[in-house]
């Protein structure tokens, strides 16, 4: 067997052996008593991650397809996208070719999006949805979702959506106390699992906003979701090997504890900022808006992104270039997931041989 690079990009990330080996269990059938088992368990250790007694859903296909499940369900009127990078300027994408009303709060790459903003959009009573990226992948800026949040509870017409795809699992996201209506990841970044599999948290004003909305399509109808949600299956058949997965992080994550595995990712998060620095080189995302999980970092020293690109697959590990028109001139670190100290602080040090050599 092939031996392939470990992976320090922002996903698919570090899967572990143990994870791996799991995605190996016997098949069980996607209508018997034993998946329903499974799936109902599965559902209260995530509604513990996510501190929220909403619904999870478990879906099989990325999360680009729950983007249009919450547009497609919740909007009404007219939905405001808050956009502060690649994939928040993708989502609204969707609500432009879905049909959806929606208008852009445009922010400047690598700054957050900001509640008093948000508050100001709202006052207008134009917008039953805010759509937002808590953590942007693409800039490695993150947003404060519960001051956001705190807005959101003083319009109780409007729906929160958030695409949590980078940060959930691997930063403290308290939905219920940040009154977050739909919220999205798919598995392959904090999550550490393969990616093909997303999930959603749904809150019950979701639920009974969507029954008032016609045309929603089929696959993504939440009236689906809930008629097999109650049974603890899936409307459609599953990756149950995803499924088995799911069930050992969620296993590895108690057992490392809630709080250590958020404090984790901060610590991490501060010894590649640190890095960094002493590298001479500087950070993308602003100050008050770095993520925990993903560090971009300006190429301030012009160094040969390429180069070192070839020296670090050549001693095993795989690097992010940048994404976009960002490409060489930003690049990321990513650390999160299946990624500890240990594990992080020897990519950083052969990174920082490969420079030098």
């Amino acid at each position: 067997m092939a031996n392939f690079p470990k992976l320090f990009i922002p996903g698919p990330t570090h899967v572990s052996d143990e994870i791996l080996e799991a995605f190996s269990t016997p098949q069980i059938g996607h209508r018997t008593p034993e998946i329903s088992e499974l799936i109902s368990q599965l559902i209260l250790d995530i509604q513990k991650v996510l501190y929220t007694k909403n619904h999870i859903y478990l879906v099989s296909h990325p999360a680009t397809g729950l983007w249009e499940m919450a547009i497609r369900n919740c909007v009404k009127k007219r939905v405001l996208h808050c956009i502060n990078g690649a994939f928040s300027k993708k989502w609204a994408q969707v609500s432009k070719e879905v049909g959806v009303a929606y208008d852009t709060l445009e922010y400047e790459w690598g700054k957050a999006v900001q509640a008093s903003d948000i508050k100001q959009k709202l006052e207008s009573g134009r917008y039953d949805a805010i759509a937002l990226v808590h953590n942007e992948t693409s800039t490695g800026a993150m947003s404060n979702i519960c001051e956001i949040g705190d807005v959101i509870g003083d319009f109780p017409d409007v729906c929160l959506l958030v695409d949590a795809v980078s940060s959930m699992a691997g930063i403290k996201i308290s939905i219920d106390d940040c009154n977050i209506d739909f919220i999205l990841a798919s598995t392959q970044k904090a999550w550490g699992l393969p990616a093909g599999f997303s999930m959603a948290a749904v809150s019950d004003k979701f639920i009974n906003k969507s029954s008032t909305i016609s045309n929603r399509g089929y696959i993504l109808n939440i009236d689906i979701y809930e008629k097999y949600y109650a049974k603890n299956q899936t409307p459609y058949t599953p990756s149950i090997p995803h499924l088995f997965g799911l069930k050992k992080a969620l296993e590895l994550i108690f057992k490392e504890g809630l709080e250590n595995r958020w404090n984790r990712h901060k610590e991490m998060s501060n010894i590649t900022k640190a890095w960094a620095l002493d590298m001479g080189q500087s950070l993308y995302a602003d100050q008050d808006a770095r993520s925990y999980t993903v560090t971009s970092i300006k190429n301030d020293m012009n160094w040969d992104i390429n180069s070192i690109n070839e020296k670090l697959l050549s001693k095993g590990f795989r690097m992010d270039r940048g994404y976009g028109n960002l490409k060489g001139q930003v690049f990321r670190i990513s650390h999160m997931g299946n990624i500890f100290k240990e594990d992080l602080v020897e990519y950083l040090n052969v990174f920082k041989e490969s420079i030098n050599e």
